[in-house]
């Protein structure tokens, strides 16, 4: 009864481990498009006028290395998916066997 207990607590770890990072993905994701919109923003500005104010450049750099940020960050939560997903994967075989 014990290692069915714990056999129970693994699985529902790992399905709560797995659904943790896809939950942090779609922050990410959120994050990236309203990171992304203020930039097209900017960008648009400079198309319409010319030229960016010495503000607005300086926010076009802050947002250019946030997006730089959530991109890094989101490949390092896809990274950390996979391999739970990987190790949830590789435990269903071996319960099998």
């Amino acid at each position: 009864m014990a290692n069915n207990f714990f056999e129970q607590f693994d699985e529902a770890y790992s399905r709560w481990s797995i659904l943790d990072k896809v939950g942090k993905e779609m922050q990410l994701d959120e994050m990236w498009q309203k990171t992304s919109a203020a930039y097209n923003y900017l960008f648009q500005v400079y198309q319409n006028r010319g030229y960016l104010t010495p503000r607005e450049s300086n926010y076009a750099n802050q947002i250019s290395q946030m997006l730089m940020a959530l991109h890094n960050q989101k490949m390092k939560v896809d990274q950390d998916l996979a391999n739970e997903m990987m190790k949830h994967l590789m435990k269903m075989i071996v319960k099998q066997k």
